[in-house]
C-alpha cells in the first residue's frame, strides 16, 4: 500500500483532497509544479513546490511579492505566504461575493497575527 502524499492524483482530485480550488492548483501546475507523464501529481510534490516557489506563484497570479524570512533549512515562513497568496488570489478570482467577502476577512486576520 502506498503512501497517501505519493499517490499521484488528477488537478480535479488534488483540489478536492486539499479543499482548494481547481484554478489554484492549475496556477502552480503553471508556475512550474512537477507532474508526471500522465499529468498527475503527488501531495508531497505540490506542497513542497508551494512552499520554495511562492514568490513565482505570486508573480504568476499578477500579485506583488512578498517578503518572507524562509530558508533552504527553514521554510515554515513560507505557510503564511502561500495562505496570504491564496486569500488575495480568491478576492481577486474568485465569481463568488460570499468567497471574495470570507477571503478578505480571513486575510485581514491573518494579517494581524504575528506568528503562525
Amino acid at each position: 500500500m502506498e503512501n497517501a502524499d505519493e499517490v499521484p492524483y488528477t488537478v480535479d482530485e488534488i483540489a478536492g483532497k486539499l479543499k482548494c480550488s481547481r484554478g489554484w492548483v492549475q496556477l502552480s501546475i503553471d508556475a512550474g509544479c512537477p507532474q508526471g507523464d500522465d499529468g498527475k501529481i503527488r501531495i508531497r510534490d505540490f506542497m513542497l513546490f508551494q512552499l520554495t516557489n511562492i514568490h513565482k506563484i505570486r508573480e504568476l497570479a499578477g500579485l506583488e511579492p512578498i517578503a518572507t524570512d524562509a530558508s533552504a533549512g527553514d521554510l515554515r515562513p513560507n505557510v503564511k505566504a502561500i495562505l496570504t497568496t491564496q486569500l488575495e488570489w480568491l478576492q481577486l478570482r474568485s465569481s463568488k461575493d460570499s468567497v471574495k467577502r470570507a477571503a478578505k476577512l480571513v486575510f485581514d486576520r491573518l494579517q494581524t497575527m504575528s506568528e503562525i
